[in-house]
């Protein structure tokens, strides 16, 4: 045990007395993306049969938002319509304040949506990052379309909200701080 321990500090003494040369690799780190506390995500269902009714739309005042559920209410074809207008009537949205977006969007069954990043604030606009690649390996005998739906409430003072999917950029004004009824896609 005694030689175990006189080993071990003449090790020590060697690691410690060496000559070794440290180099500090300096990485320059980009400054962190900020989070955009003027968007937040309503969770719903990311896929339903039901969202190939739906548009991208940015509802602005409650008698719109009326008017829309009437029409999902309506509507044949989806999985679980009662969830999605449940949610919706449950979010609270102050229409004075915020607005109401719908993003829809469709992929190929031969692709997978890997991710929706947290919303960053990116030159005054709103940046939602969607990470889509293409199956690897066995793909299905035959191709379909899913269709896809993200909910968020949104300050009015927001500009824009773009949705990159690394392919395009799909930029949604928000109607009321633009002053028109119209959005760019």
């Amino acid at each position: 045990m005694r030689n175990l321990l006189i080993v071990a500090i003449i090790s020590i003494f060697f690691m410690g007395c060496s000559k070794t040369i440290e180099t500090v690799n300096i990485i320059k780190v980009k400054p962190k993306l900020k989070i955009s506390n003027m968007i937040l995500k309503i969770p719903i269902n990311f896929t339903d049969k039901g969202y190939k009714n739906l548009e991208t739309k940015v509802i602005t005042k409650k008698e719109e938002l009326d008017k829309f559920t009437k029409e999902i209410k309506s509507q044949k074809g989806w999985s679980k319509k009662d969830n999605f207008l449940d949610i919706i009537e449950k979010s609270k949205i102050d229409f004075t304040q915020d607005n109401l977006l719908i993003y829809t969007f469709k992929e190929s069954n031969y692709k997978t949506v890997t991710a929706v990043d947290v919303p960053i604030s990116e030159n005054g606009n709103i940046v939602v990052k969607i990470g889509v690649e293409d199956i690897k390996g066995k793909k299905p005998k035959k191709e379909k379309i899913i269709n896809y739906a993200l909910i968020y409430k949104v300050k009015k003072s927001a500009k824009a909200i773009i949705f990159d999917n690394g392919e395009e950029k799909i930029t949604i004004n928000n109607k009321e701080i633009q002053g028109t009824n119209k959005n760019t896609l």
